[in-house]
């Protein structure tokens, strides 16, 4: 049976290079998995492809989906743009025998864990907040006010964390072992 798997973690956790790992495994044993795009109303960054990184639609079109009870879940953020999954591509994945894996927010998990009772919900963690830190400054690409902003983030987001059935800690160099973490928890389910 198909599972709607929820990632979730801190910025810094390695989230992605996990989600990038589970996806080399399960191609490796020919097990369908089929992870989410979201939609947003942000404009696309140089080199991103509307259905591969994003849907990318307008507020309008967003708005509408919303009436139309089309999300999973959905957020506005600080920026003002909205960003959410949709449930037609969810569940016609779902529906096919996919797993399905959706790289979200806690505030889009608690979403999902009030209307899909089987979602599964594991929460990436850093081994501590001073290597997510260490992380964030090695990547050369934030501010030190971002950085504070993520770790601030990290730390409410901690506070959250017993939302979360399962935790997987991502340690320096064992991505490959968080991985298989990951995927024995969802075949487990």
């Amino acid at each position: 049976m198909s599972k709607l798997v929820v990632i979730s973690g801190p910025s810094g956790a390695g989230k992605g290079t996990v989600v990038k790992e589970l996806l080399n495994i399960y191609e490796k044993k020919q097990e369908p998995l089929y992870l989410s795009v979201s939609a947003t109303t942000r404009s696309p960054r140089e080199g991103e492809i509307d259905g591969v990184n994003y849907y990318f639609i307008t507020e309008e079109e967003f708005e509408q989906k919303i009436l139309e009870n089309d999300f999973l879940e959905y957020n506005k953020y600080g920026t003002g743009k909205y960003y959410g999954t949709l449930k037609s591509q969810v569940f016609t994945y779902l529906n096919k025998g996919y797993d399905v894996i959706l790289e979200i927010d806690i505030n889009g998990y608690k979403q999902i864990i009030n209307n899909y009772k089987d979602a599964i919900g594991i929460f990436i963690m850093p081994p501590s907040l001073e290597v997510l830190e260490q992380r964030l400054r090695d990547r050369k690409t934030e501010t030190e006010e971002n950085i504070q902003k993520r770790l601030k983030t990290a730390r409410e987001e901690l506070e959250n964390i017993d939302l979360y059935p399962y935790i997987v800690i991502n340690q320096d160099g064992k991505v490959k072992e968080a991985a298989f973490e990951v995927y024995n928890i969802i075949k487990k389910n």
